[in-house]
C-alpha cells in the first residue's frame, strides 16, 4: 500500500514539473535555465512512474478498450496534423479568386508595375475601425497590396482607442490613410487604387511639385479661413504631397511652379501681367483659371487670345440642382470621357456659375475639350436683381452649358507650348472652405491639379464600373417618388382593403 502511495506521489510530481517547465518561459521569458531543469526532472520522475507500473501497463495495452481508444486517439492526432499541415501552407502560398463581376478585387497591371518597381519602404497606417463605411474597402485594397510587395508595412489604427495617434498623424477625418516614406507623407481619404498607386508613386520621390495660386488682382487668398477663402483647398494639396505657395502676377514668367492657379481675379489684368503668363505658358507651364460671375471683366482680356469667354448671366437648372433649393445651385452631374473624369460617380456642386465657351476661329491654335455640363433644362439667367430665377423665353438662353473646359494646344510641332495647358472653370466658390468638403468638388479639384501637374498615374488607371449603379434622383424625380410612395400606394392599399372587406360583407 506503501509503495502504491508512493509511486503516486512520483508520477503526480513528474506532471507538475513537466507543466511548470513548460509554462515558465512564457510567463518569465529569463527563466529558461530553470524550465530547462524543471522539465528534465519531470521527465525522470515520469519515466520512474512508468517503470514501476511497467507490467500493469503492458496488460492494460493488450485489452480491446485500450487497443480501440488508442486508434480512435491516433487517428484524430493524425486528422489534426493533417488540417494544420494545410493551414501552414495557405498561410504561406495562398492562392485567389477574384469572381466578382468587375474584377473590383484584382489590381491592375499598371499597379502590378508600380509594386513591383517601389524603390523604398512605404509605410500605411490607415485610421478607421469596423464600424466606418471605408474599413471593408481598404481592407481588401491594402492587405493585397501588401502581398504584392514586401516593401509596404500595413497598420490599422481606430482613432476612438488611440486619439493620441490620431493627433500625432493630424487626422481629424475617420477612413484616411497615411503614406510615409523617407521624409514624405501623404493623406488619402478614400480606398481608391487609382488614387493608391499614384499616392506611392508620390510618396516614394523627394521632389515635390510646387502649387502656386496667383495674387495680386483680388483673387481669393490661400490663407483665408473663411468659408470664402481657399485655406482648405491649399492643406487637400499639400496632403497629396504638393508644395503649395502663392506668386504675384509680375513674378509668374520666372515661376518654377509646376501648376499656376487663378482664382477669380476682381481686379482688370493688366497686359503687363497677362504677357507674363503667356511667357509662362510658352515654356510649358500649365494654368488653371476659377472666375466668378462677380468678376465678369477681369480675366477677359487674358482668356480671349485663347478662344475662351466667360459668361455674363447664371446658370440656372431646375433639373440638376442641390435639393429643393435655388436652381442656380448646380449640382452637375453629366461629365465627358476625359481622364480626369471619366470615373466620376459623385456631382460637384457648382454655386453660382457661369458658362464657359469656345470660340474656335479666335482660338484656331488650341484644342478645347469640355469636362462638365449642365443638363438640358438649364439656362442661362440674365436678369441678376430676380430672387427666384426663372426661364425667360426670347430673353434667356437655353442649355446645356459647359461650366468646365480644357485647353490643349494642337499638336503642331513639339514645342515647349506643346505641353502646356489650361483648365477653365466658371465658378471659383466650388473650391473655397465653403465647399470644397463636398466629395465631387475634392475629387474635382485635386484630380484636376493632378492632371496639371501631369501625375499621369492617377488618371491613366483604368477605373473598373461598379456592379451596382446607384440611383440618385433629380428634383422631378424627388416628387415622383414622395408621391408615389407617400401618397398613391397608401391610397391604392387602403382602395383594395375596402374593395375586399365590401366582397366579403356581401358574401
Amino acid at each position: 500500500m506503501e509503495v502504491t502511495r508512493l509511486s503516486s506521489i512520483l508520477g503526480m510530481t513528474g506532471v507538475v514539473l513537466s507543466l511548470t517547465g513548460l509554462s515558465l518561459p512564457m510567463v518569465y521569458p529569463e527563466g529558461r535555465n530553470l524550465a530547462s531543469i524543471l522539465l528534465g526532472l519531470g521527465t525522470l520522475c515520469l519515466l520512474g512512474y512508468f517503470a514501476w507500473h511497467f507490467r500493469s501497463l503492458t496488460a492494460l495495452a493488450q485489452t480491446r478498450s485500450t487497443r480501440l481508444g488508442a486508434h480512435s486517439l491516433l487517428s484524430v492526432l493524425l486528422a489534426g496534423v493533417v488540417v494544420g499541415l494545410i493551414n501552414f501552407l495557405a498561410a504561406k502560398h495562398s492562392p485567389e479568386w477574384d469572381f466578382s463581376e468587375t474584377q473590383n478585387f484584382t489590381l491592375s497591371r499598371q499597379t502590378y508595375q508600380v509594386l513591383r518597381a517601389l524603390p523604398r519602404e512605404v509605410g500605411i497606417t490607415v485610421f478607421t475601425h469596423e464600424g466606418s463605411p471605408g474599413y471593408g474597402a481598404y481592407q481588401d485594397l491594402l492587405t493585397t497590396y501588401a502581398k504584392e510587395s514586401p516593401l509596404i508595412t500595413l497598420k490599422f489604427i481606430d482613432p476612438e482607442r488611440q486619439p493620441g495617434k490620431a493627433k500625432d498623424y493630424q487626422v481629424s477625418r475617420i477612413d484616411t490613410a497615411v503614406l510615409e516614406s523617407g521624409s514624405q507623407k501623404l493623406y488619402l481619404q478614400r480606398a481608391s487604387e487609382a488614387d493608391m498607386t499614384n499616392a506611392l508613386l508620390r510618396v516614394t520621390q523627394d521632389i515635390k511639385k510646387r502649387i502656386a495660386f496667383v495674387t495680386g488682382h483680388g483673387e481669393k487668398s490661400l490663407s483665408d479661413t473663411e468659408s470664402s477663402g481657399l485655406s482648405r483647398a491649399g492643406d487637400a494639396l499639400i496632403k497629396q504631397g504638393y508644395a503649395v505657395g502663392t506668386v504675384e502676377w509680375q513674378d509668374t514668367a520666372s515661376t518654377d511652379a509646376s501648376v499656376l492657379v487663378i482664382a477669380s481675379s476682381t481686379q482688370s489684368v493688366s497686359s503687363e501681367d497677362q504677357q507674363k503668363i503667356r511667357q509662362f505658358l510658352e515654356k510649358g507651364g500649365r494654368l488653371l483659371v476659377m472666375g466668378d460671375p462677380g468678376s465678369q471683366t477681369s480675366l477677359t482680356p487674358l482668356l480671349s487670345p485663347w478662344g475662351i469667354q466667360l459668361g455674363t448671366g447664371i446658370l440656372a437648372d431646375e433639373q440638376d440642382r442641390l435639393g429643393r433649393g435655388s436652381p442656380t445651385a448646380l449640382l452637375v452631374r453629366t461629365f465627358t470621357t476625359h481622364d480626369i473624369t471619366e470615373d466620376f460617380t459623385t456631382p460637384i456642386l457648382f454655386p453660382v456659375s457661369r458658362p464657359v465657351t469656345f470660340d474656335a476661329a479666335q482660338g484656331k491654335d488650341w484644342e478645347y475639350i469640355p469636362l462638365a455640363q449642365t443638363s438640358p433644362e438649364s439656362w442661362a439667367e440674365t436678369d441678376l436683381t430676380s430672387p427666384q430665377p426663372e426661364f425667360t423665353a426670347g430673353q434667356d438662353q437655353k442649355g446645356p452649358f459647359t461650366v468646365a473646359g480644357l485647353l490643349k494646344p494642337k499638336p503642331i510641332d513639339q514645342t515647349s507650348l506643346a505641353q502646356s495647358a489650361i483648365i477653365i472653370v466658371g465658378n471659383a466658390a466650388f473650391a473655397t472652405n465653403g465647399y470644397l468638403t463636398y466629395p465631387g468638388n475634392t475629387d474635382f479639384f485635386l484630380k484636376s491639379i493632378a492632371w496639371l501637374a501631369q501625375e499621369d498615374a492617377l488618371v491613366s488607371l483604368t477605373p473598373k464600373e461598379p456592379a451596382f449603379h446607384p440611383f440618385v434622383p433629380n428634383p422631378s424625380q424627388e416628387q415622383a417618388l414622395v408621391f408615389f410612395q407617400v401618397l398613391f400606394l397608401p391610397l391604392l392599399t387602403l382602395f383594395l382593403g375596402i374593395s375586399v372587406w365590401k366582397r366579403r360583407r356581401s358574401l
